[in-house]
């Protein structure tokens, strides 16, 4: 799930302008008084969103499992994410934030129709600036789905951790935390290891998980991404009077373009293709966890909030 390491670098809402200060700028004026860290970086990358709105669309996924069960489907998806922080002293910040997705499967298939998925995220976090070097986070996220289908429950899976961040000079800082995902499904819980090197003011190489990425930003209001990044979704399916779960993981894998049109708000258009790697049919004892699936192309457009920090 991609939050696991955004709390690790928060920042306050920053609005470029002549404007009469307000309520952003207060805030922004605030975290610039407190000992906080956000500007000890040589690149022109742009600050990860504080909020987005993002349109995405998956055409022709195709997915057969070792018992011979097969799914063909469009996925369309609209998604929003908005996170604020708040100042508790000159070294701790609160993050509170909100998530909202809708998909629509539309199902090629006699037993499976077409299924409308709705998500909600609470994600809560804290973060502190132990010194000038390192940056401490913790991050706790409940997130729910649910179906259209009639009788359809939410199903909750709760996502978060603890991470660090230590800034080794202007081109290199290294992330280091333990992720967990626990749920309905299977609990997971993993060793997590991340680092982001700025090779010039040009170029970045991220290696911060689940986003691999190379970077190109040859002025502040440009930048272009090459990597992967996570996506996925879950719910319940009643299928022959019998509670289906049904669990699918995908990675994208596509080229971004990104321009600030305004102030801190950035146009985005990306397309790749995405090979789903995961599917889980439950029906009473049943299982079938290996299913083969097709790499699938997609196309999306987002609006983005950045702060106008670095890192």
């Amino acid at each position: 799930m991609a939050i696991a390491c955004s709390t690790l670098v928060a920042a306050p809402l920053a609005v470029a302008g002549d404007e009469e200060p307000g309520l952003v700028q207060q805030a922004v004026a605030r975290f610039e008084a407190s000992d906080f860290e956000f500007q000890r970086s040589i690149s022109n990358a742009p600050f990860p969103p504080l909020a987005f709105l993002s349109v995405a669309s998956y055409s022709n996924v195709e997915a057969e499992s070792s018992a011979g069960r097969s799914l063909e489907y469009d996925v369309n998806r609209i998604s929003q994410m908005a996170a604020v922080p708040f100042l508790l002293g000159k070294r701790d910040a609160l993050i509170v934030g909100e998530y909202l997705s809708v998909s629509e499967f539309n199902v090629d298939s006699d037993e499976f129709g077409d299924v409308r998925v709705s998500s909600v995220g609470l994600p809560v976090g804290w973060m502190r600036q132990a010194n000038p070097d390192w940056q401490l986070a913790a991050l706790v996220m409940p997130l729910g789905h649910n179906s259209d289908l009639k009788n359809s429950d939410w199903d909750w899976q709760y996502l978060g951790g603890a991470f660090s961040r230590y800034v080794q000079d202007e081109t290199l800082w290294w992330a280091f935390g333990l992720y967990f995902d626990v749920g309905s499904g299977d609990d997971t819980y993993l060793p997590y290891l991340g680092a982001s090197w700025s090779i010039n003011e040009r170029w970045t190489l991220s290696a911060v998980m689940p986003w691999p990425a190379v970077i190109y930003s040859p002025g502040p209001d440009w930048m272009l991404r090459l990597g992967a990044a996570p996506s996925g979704a879950s719910w319940s399916l009643d299928l022959e009077d019998a509670n289906v779960g049904v669990n699918l993981d995908s990675w994208d894998f596509g080229l971004t373009g990104e321009y600030r049109v305004a102030g801190n708000f950035w146009l985005g258009a990306e397309a790749g293709v995405g090979g789903m790697r995961g599917l889980r049919l439950n029906d009473g004892d049943v299982e079938e966890p290996e299913v083969d699936f097709s790499s699938n192309a997609y196309l999306r457009f987002t609006v983005k909030f950045r702060p106008g920090a670095r890192i």
